[in-house]
């Protein structure tokens, strides 16, 4: 999905990721983890999978 066609999406739909100090990650909206390991997390959201 390129940033024009995010730009476009409208929803009421929440979803957060906070990163305190390179040690704590909390994220909202998530629907289910995938997959994860040390470097990536798989989840998947509302409005999409997310690859980090």
């Amino acid at each position: 999905m390129t940033l024009e066609e995010r730009k476009g999406l409208t929803t009421n739909i929440i979803q957060n990721l906070v990163l305190e100090n390179r040690g704590k990650l909390s994220v909202s909206g998530v629907l289910d983890v995938l997959s994860f390991d040390d470097q990536v997390v798989i989840v998947e959201t509302e409005l999409r999978t997310f690859n980090n």
